[in-house]
């Protein structure tokens, strides 16, 4: 039952990723990690979409592979963790791909989106001298590609504890979900 949920788990991840990576790409593209920056929390809203898509889409067919169509509470929530833990894997390391040679001057534009913001909130040159220096740290391959880590995974598993609720389902003689754990065919 565990292998079976891993496999469908790494697919669904996969796919997750790839949705991910893309969106990234385009947002690039399309200058939302450049001079429209400051639009870029559009993307972020595209991004939840796709996770709750492809996390509904993996938790139900967890169930769907059981013989009696049923699946637990903790079995659906494990998936869209797995889901959420192997797609934060890939989207990591393009991450750090995507900062280091795609879009290695993304830090500067990020940099002066928020300068404009802190210019608006009436905070001193020390001020955002001092916060500058962390900030622009922050927006390094590697401290964003912690910060994505831990998010994304925090992210996936409370959209899955609110998705597994919806996707549950009771076996029908009363019993654990029966997963069809035959050994496939061999051809003759």
């Amino acid at each position: 039952m565990l292998i079976a949920t891993m496999n469908n788990a790494l697919f669904y991840g996969i796919v997750l990723a790839l949705a991910n990576i893309v969106l990234t790409l385009l947002s690039y593209f399309l200058g939302f990690q450049t001079d429209k920056i400051a639009m870029e929390p559009w993307i972020s809203i595209i991004q939840l979409a796709a996770v709750i898509t492809v996390l509904w889409l993996g938790i139900r067919a967890a169930r769907e592979e059981s013989k009696d169509k049923s699946l637990t509470y903790g079995r659906g929530v494990l998936t869209g963790f797995l889901i959420s833990l192997y797609s934060t894997l890939i989207s990591v390391a393009y991450t750090i791909i995507h900062l280091t040679y795609v879009n290695p001057a993304y830090v500067d534009y990020k940099m002066d989106a928020i300068r404009q913001k802190w210019i608006q909130a009436g905070m001193s040159d020390a001020q955002m001298a001092t916060l500058e220096k962390y900030t622009r740290f922050m927006f390094t391959p590697v401290p964003m590609a912690i910060y994505l880590l831990i998010t994304f995974v925090i992210i996936g598993v409370v959209i899955s504890l609110i998705l597994a609720a919806f996707l549950k389902r009771k076996s029908p003689a009363g019993g654990p979900p029966v997963l069809d754990t035959a050994p496939p065919a061999q051809a003759v």
